[in-house]
């Protein structure tokens, strides 16, 4: 078996149970926590991919992947921080 082997079966399952943990959790700042894990774990994947094949537009693809991830994260904690002060 081979490093990339192994990362990625590791990865994957990390995918699934991430998958799994979204649909029990009730909480919004639990669901995006663990949206951002599944983003990253995701990003992980493509740079193995990468690793193997070598392909430019695979580097691409994780980068705007990264760029979408943390743009939401900005918008949601905003969001969270606004609907405070206007309970508050």
């Amino acid at each position: 078996m081979s490093l990339y082997t192994i990362l990625g079966t590791i990865l994957v399952l990390n995918l699934i149970f991430t998958a799994i943990f979204i649909l029990k959790t009730q909480t919004q700042s639990g669901k995006m926590l663990i949206t951002l894990l599944l983003s990253t774990t995701g990003v992980g994947v493509l740079f193995l991919l990468y690793g193997v094949t070598l392909q430019n537009s695979i580097l691409d693809v994780a980068l705007i992947i990264v760029l979408l991830s943390s743009v939401t994260a900005i918008v949601f904690a905003k969001r969270l921080r606004y609907r405070r002060d206007d309970n508050g």
